[in-house]
């Protein structure tokens, strides 16, 4: 299997802000790889950097490789926050029509997602659908156009638990199809259901990377072992 991302010391930075790297890890075809840390470590950074659209955050590449064995139209990008992604003038139909697709794709794509168009409406404005509808409908629209590689920037950090089991059901159809992922999260738990390799992020830098079994068994940082602690567990008396 090759990889579709290789990520070589790259090393990203804000003017007169945070600078992050260097870093490097490969994401191979058809595998769901996570950057797991916490708020401020680089992770949306990264992903930005990934899709070309830093310098529009007013960020830049210091140094290092990107590279990719897809272009750039083969990418899809889920952001953390659905409401923001959405323009609240216009209907969600017309938001995915300027995609490119067709009535039949619309459909069956949102079929895909569990949005069938008798439970909603295409005239229907944003504000008028929850929250996990609203990341139900950017996951739709981000397969809509059979991208290769999918870029998912804290895609459950608004949901309560019941809509977050239901969004990673759908990333699991997601891998289950062939395309790759790229998690990026701040929940540790799932990261680990999901994906089957992961990097660890602390303060700009990758700490340690590995399986979700061996990271969980024998974390070599103390970062990683105070974020594997800070799991909550439930215990039934």
């Amino acid at each position: 299997m090759s990889a579709i991302l290789q990520v070589k010391d790259l090393v990203l930075a804000y003017p007169r802000g945070p600078r992050f790297g260097p870093m490097s890890f490969e994401l191979m075809e058809k595998e769901a790889f996570a950057l797991v840390g916490e708020s401020g470590a680089g992770k949306s950074t990264v992903a930005l950097a990934l899709m070309n659209v830093l310098k529009f955050k007013g960020g830049k590449k210091l140094k290092g490789k990107i590279e990719l064995s897809c272009s750039q139209n083969e990418i899809a990008y889920i952001p953390q926050d659905p409401a923001a992604a959405l323009d609240p003038l216009f209907t969600i139909g017309s938001q995915i029509r300027e995609l490119g697709c067709s009535e039949i794709a619309i459909r069956d794509i949102l079929e895909k997602v569990k949005l069938p168009l008798e439970n909603i409406s295409l005239k229907s404005y944003p504000h008028e659908l929850s929250g996990g509808m609203l990341q139900r409908l950017l996951i739709a629209m981000a397969l809509v156009r059979r991208p290769k590689l999918l870029i998912a920037d804290e895609p459950t950090s608004s949901l309560d638990v019941i809509h977050q089991a239901e969004i990673m059901k759908l990333f699991h159809a997601v891998r289950a199809e062939g395309i790759s992922i790229l998690f990026v999260t701040h929940h540790l738990p799932l990261a680990m259901d999901l994906c089957s390799r992961m990097a660890v992020l602390f303060e700009g830098q990758i700490v340690e990377t590995g399986t979700p079994q061996a990271i969980f068994e024998r974390p070599q940082h103390e970062f990683t072992k105070r974020l594997l602690s800070a799991v909550p567990v439930l215990e039934v008396s």
